[in-house]
Protein backbone atom coordinates (compact mmCIF):
# COMPACT_ATOMS: atom_id res chain seq x y z
CA UNK A 1 0.00 0.00 0.00
CA UNK A 2 2.72 2.61 1.24
CA UNK A 3 4.62 1.70 -2.14
CA UNK A 4 1.39 2.08 -4.22
CA UNK A 5 1.30 5.69 -2.87
CA UNK A 6 5.09 6.15 -3.51
CA UNK A 7 4.33 5.85 -7.36
CA UNK A 8 1.56 7.93 -7.19
CA UNK A 9 3.50 10.72 -5.71
CA UNK A 10 5.93 10.06 -8.38
CA UNK A 11 3.75 10.06 -11.22
CA UNK A 12 1.40 13.03 -9.97
CA UNK A 13 4.67 14.93 -9.45
CA UNK A 14 6.19 14.23 -12.94
CA UNK A 15 2.77 14.89 -14.44
CA UNK A 16 2.77 18.21 -12.19
CA UNK A 17 -0.45 17.13 -10.35
CA UNK A 18 -1.01 18.12 -6.91
CA UNK A 19 0.53 15.63 -4.44
CA UNK A 20 -0.16 17.15 -0.97
CA UNK A 21 -3.13 14.98 -0.55
CA UNK A 22 -0.76 11.81 -0.45
CA UNK A 23 2.28 13.37 0.72
CA UNK A 24 0.07 13.43 3.86
CA UNK A 25 -0.90 10.01 3.94
CA UNK A 26 2.61 9.31 4.04
CA UNK A 27 3.52 11.32 7.23
CA UNK A 28 4.28 8.50 9.56
CA UNK A 29 6.33 5.97 6.82
CA UNK A 30 9.34 4.27 8.44
CA UNK A 31 11.66 5.58 5.93
CA UNK A 32 14.57 3.31 7.77
CA UNK A 33 12.93 0.43 6.51
CA UNK A 34 12.26 1.62 3.15
CA UNK A 35 15.71 2.67 2.60
CA UNK A 36 16.81 -0.84 3.64
CA UNK A 37 14.32 -2.12 1.41
CA UNK A 38 15.93 0.20 -1.25
CA UNK A 39 19.30 -1.29 -0.56
CA UNK A 40 18.73 -4.91 -1.09
CA UNK A 41 16.97 -4.13 -4.25
CA UNK A 42 20.12 -1.69 -5.60
CA UNK A 43 22.60 -4.78 -4.46
CA UNK A 44 20.93 -6.82 -6.99
CA UNK A 45 20.75 -4.64 -9.28
CA UNK A 46 24.26 -3.14 -9.47
CA UNK A 47 25.08 -7.22 -10.42
CA UNK A 48 23.08 -6.49 -13.79
CA UNK A 49 23.77 -2.85 -14.32
CA UNK A 50 27.46 -2.29 -13.92
CA UNK A 51 29.26 0.21 -12.19
CA UNK A 52 27.85 3.35 -14.24
CA UNK A 53 24.44 2.36 -13.86
CA UNK A 54 25.04 1.77 -10.31
CA UNK A 55 26.76 5.38 -9.53
CA UNK A 56 23.46 7.25 -10.22
CA UNK A 57 21.06 4.74 -7.92
CA UNK A 58 23.44 4.64 -5.67
CA UNK A 59 23.75 8.74 -5.15
CA UNK A 60 19.84 8.36 -4.60
CA UNK A 61 20.22 5.99 -2.40
CA UNK A 62 22.79 8.68 -0.25
CA UNK A 63 20.44 11.24 -0.58
CA UNK A 64 17.82 9.24 0.36
CA UNK A 65 19.96 7.37 3.66
CA UNK A 66 20.81 11.41 4.82
CA UNK A 67 17.34 12.17 5.97
CA UNK A 68 18.40 15.53 4.41
CA UNK A 69 15.01 15.22 2.27
CA UNK A 70 11.46 16.32 3.24
CA UNK A 71 8.69 13.75 2.96
CA UNK A 72 7.68 14.76 -0.67
CA UNK A 73 11.54 14.54 -2.04
CA UNK A 74 12.00 11.30 -0.12
CA UNK A 75 8.80 9.61 -2.02
CA UNK A 76 9.97 10.92 -5.34
CA UNK A 77 13.31 9.04 -4.28
CA UNK A 78 12.49 5.95 -3.18
CA UNK A 79 9.85 6.16 -6.20
CA UNK A 80 12.14 6.95 -8.51
CA UNK A 81 15.04 3.88 -6.98
CA UNK A 82 12.36 1.41 -7.34
CA UNK A 83 11.48 2.02 -10.82
CA UNK A 84 15.14 2.08 -11.86
CA UNK A 85 16.04 -1.19 -10.48
CA UNK A 86 12.94 -3.15 -10.81
CA UNK A 87 12.37 -5.12 -14.23
CA UNK A 88 8.53 -3.58 -14.18
CA UNK A 89 8.18 -0.57 -16.72
CA UNK A 90 5.74 1.18 -18.96
CA UNK A 91 8.43 0.75 -21.82
CA UNK A 92 9.25 -2.73 -21.08
CA UNK A 93 13.12 -3.63 -21.71
CA UNK A 94 12.47 -7.20 -23.06
CA UNK A 95 10.33 -6.17 -25.74
CA UNK A 96 11.63 -3.03 -26.82
CA UNK A 97 15.51 -3.48 -26.22
CA UNK A 98 17.38 -0.21 -25.66
CA UNK A 99 14.31 1.89 -26.21
CA UNK A 100 12.88 0.27 -22.98
CA UNK A 101 15.84 1.76 -21.32
CA UNK A 102 14.44 5.46 -22.20
CA UNK A 103 11.68 5.54 -19.27
CA UNK A 104 13.95 4.73 -16.70
CA UNK A 105 16.56 7.66 -18.06
CA UNK A 106 13.86 9.79 -18.04
CA UNK A 107 12.52 9.09 -14.55
CA UNK A 108 16.70 9.39 -13.71
CA UNK A 109 16.96 12.26 -15.48
CA UNK A 110 13.57 14.17 -13.99
CA UNK A 111 14.51 13.24 -10.47
CA UNK A 112 18.04 14.37 -10.34
CA UNK A 113 16.80 17.91 -11.33
CA UNK A 114 14.97 17.84 -8.60
CA UNK A 115 17.27 17.18 -5.95
CA UNK A 116 20.96 18.03 -7.63
CA UNK A 117 21.34 20.33 -4.63
CA UNK A 118 21.26 17.20 -2.16
CA UNK A 119 24.76 15.85 -3.78
CA UNK A 120 27.12 16.86 -1.61
CA UNK A 121 30.84 15.65 -1.94
CA UNK A 122 30.07 13.81 1.26
CA UNK A 123 27.57 11.78 -0.48
CA UNK A 124 30.16 11.02 -3.88
CA UNK A 125 32.58 10.13 -1.81
CA UNK A 126 30.29 7.52 -0.41
CA UNK A 127 29.36 6.03 -3.84
CA UNK A 128 32.50 6.37 -5.25
CA UNK A 129 33.58 3.92 -1.96
CA UNK A 130 30.89 1.33 -2.68
CA UNK A 131 31.42 1.10 -6.15
CA UNK A 132 35.31 0.60 -5.37
CA UNK A 133 34.15 -1.98 -2.85
CA UNK A 134 31.70 -3.75 -5.13
CA UNK A 135 33.33 -3.36 -8.15
CA UNK A 136 37.06 -2.59 -7.42
CA UNK A 137 38.89 0.62 -8.35
CA UNK A 138 38.00 2.13 -11.57
CA UNK A 139 40.44 1.94 -14.49
CA UNK A 140 40.80 5.07 -16.97
CA UNK A 141 42.21 3.48 -19.96
CA UNK A 142 41.90 5.94 -22.10
CA UNK A 143 45.73 7.33 -21.46
CA UNK A 144 46.81 4.04 -21.85
CA UNK A 145 45.01 3.81 -25.07
CA UNK A 146 46.21 7.28 -26.49
CA UNK A 147 50.06 6.21 -25.32
CA UNK A 148 49.85 3.01 -27.36
CA UNK A 149 48.74 5.66 -30.72
CA UNK A 150 52.37 7.09 -30.48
Amino acid sequence: MITTIIFLILIYAIVGKPTGWLTEMIKKVDWKALTQNAWDKIVLYSKRAGRSATREVLKFYYVLASDTLSTFDKALVYAGILYIVLPIDLLPRTILGWLGILDDVGVAVWLYSKIEDSFTPDIEQKVEETLNEWFGPEVVTGFIADLSKN
